[in-house]
């Protein structure tokens, strides 16, 4: 009988710490963009959900745009170090800017009325967000996931990558669990009582500690950038490809190089429907649990969703390297869609009284661990397809994909249905205030079945590979 399994090539301590640091503290960061950004936005601005929903889009496009440039300089130079750490330290001083950002302060900068500096201050985040965006994707889309491909293999990329997928959840933790009081509103309630959630008749005493709250991810992440300078060492496989220039930074998108590499484009396809479900719901879940669930401590059912996914996650990153990921692929696609009809249920659609938390619990790791599942299986089989020689190039790639497809179009789905419900309020600038429906899962579980053809793909190709891997 032939040993079903392989033996992984040993990273290494180093490889190891810098993995996980730049990981760790690099999704710090994108949490922050990918949510507390869209929390700033609806608790201290404005709660239009277009007002976020152009915030996400350009950001991705701008994201796609870094890193197209910076994998193909990456690329050319045969450097990731310097991208990577002083990129971080230049990101942690972005994020600190926002610190600065309040209506209160754009309209004495303006000498406008607060009520009136909405709009504007809605225009500083948006163009604060791509800044912070395009310094971000450049050191961690292009640089540190080039640096990842460099130093991981194929025997070993299942478990890089279960360990990499659950960093944003760790981050997420560490954020709800340390920080996340810091952005609580206080409200004043006619008889006096205080509260931290928006009422009809409610005075605003404050909009919480927002700017030690930029601050502390702003310092932390590039304090990582500084250790990066005497921790991160290149791959010794890594040399300049004169070849890579910004006349080919649109390359990986050529028809020639697409029909070259079907099997990688089947895999990024897959990636883009996963990434327009996940952005179906994930930029408004704070808001959703707190307003339209009605939860007074979203962190509760959150941290617990949090912490058993990432335990999932790194599970199914050690069966992925040891049995080969091609088993797994249609079982998380089916436990990712289980787990956006179950949110759908689980909901004031179903419940005309409180959801019940332990009931939520369980739908949210179904389709969290589905979410972290496929981004493993995906992420990993793109590094197996990458060319060696091009794969900072392929950075950019990637970001339309996994980012600029799925951000544009996922949170537009929701911000339309959302206004187009009944608005449940005012705030206290006068603009509505809307509860974001149940119908964002729904929308999640159709955009899942649209990838059944692209998950066959990839599948098919998985088990071709696995087949070699066991012959050898």
């Amino acid at each position: 009988m032939k040993d079903t399994t392989t033996k992984a090539t040993p990273l290494g301590a180093r490889i190891w710490i810098s993995i996980i640091l730049f990981g760790l503290f690099g999704q710090l960061a994108w949490v922050l963009e990918n949510m507390y950004f869209n929390v700033f936005m609806d608790r201290t601005v404005t709660s239009n959900p277009f007002a976020v929903q152009l915030m996400v889009a350009l950001s991705a496009i701008v994201a796609t745009f870094s890193t197209l440039m910076t994998g193909t300089l990456t690329d050319r130079l045969g450097k990731r170090k310097q991208f990577i750490s002083w990129g971080y330290i230049v990101w942690g001083a972005t994020v600190m800017l926002f610190a600065l950002i309040s209506v209160k302060n754009t309209a004495t900068l303006f000498g406008i009325a607060e009520t009136k500096a909405v709009t504007a201050t809605v225009a500083i985040i948006v163009i604060m967000d791509c800044v912070m965006t395009f310094v971000g994707s450049f050191c961690n889309d292009a640089a540190f996931n080039a640096w990842v491909t460099d130093v991981t293999d194929k025997t070993n990329r299942g478990f890089a990558e279960g360990v990499l997928a659950i960093m944003p959840i760790m981050a997420m933790a560490l954020v709800f669990g340390g920080l996340d009081s810091l952005t609580w509103d206080t409200f004043r309630m006619p008889n006096g009582t205080i509260v931290n959630t928006y009422q009809q008749g409610a005075t605003l005493v404050s909009h919480g500690q927002w700017w030690l709250f930029f601050v502390i991810i702003g310092g932390i992440t590039a304090l990582a950038g500084f250790a990066g300078l005497f921790l991160v060492k290149e791959s010794p496989t890594l040399k300049p490809n004169k070849n890579s220039n910004f006349k080919n930074i649109f390359y990986g998108l050529k028809l020639s190089v697409i029909k070259e590499n079907k099997d990688l484009y089947y895999t990024y396809a897959a990636m883009a429907v996963v990434g327009i479900a996940n952005m179906s719901y994930l930029p408004y879940i704070i808001q959703y649990v707190e307003r339209t669930l009605k939860y007074t401590n979203y962190i509760i059912p959150v941290g617990i969703i949090i912490v058993v996914s990432a335990v999932v996650s790194v599970i199914l990153g050690v069966w992925y390297d040891k049995l080969g990921r091609n088993k797994f692929i249609i079982p998380i696609s089916a436990l990712f869609f289980a787990g956006a009809v179950a949110m759908t249920v689980i909901s004031p659609l179903v419940f005309k009284d409180t959801v019940p938390m332990w009931m939520l619990a369980i739908a949210g790791v179904a389709l969290m661990s589905g979410n972290l599942g496929l981004g493993a299986i995906f992420t990993s089989t793109v590094r197996d397809l990458t060319p060696t020689d091009k794969v900072g190039l392929f950075q950019g790639v990637r970001m339309v994909f996994w980012v600029l497809i799925p951000m544009v179009i996922g949170p537009l789905i929701t911000a339309i249905i959302t206004v187009g419900s009944n608005p449940v309020g005012k705030d206290y600038y006068g603009n509505n205030i809307y509860e974001y429906p149940p119908y964002m899962f729904l929308v999640a579980a159709g955009t899942m079945l649209l990838n059944i053809p692209f998950v066959l793909k990839v599948k098919k190709y998985l088990d071709g590979a696995n087949q070699k891997v066991l012959v050898r």
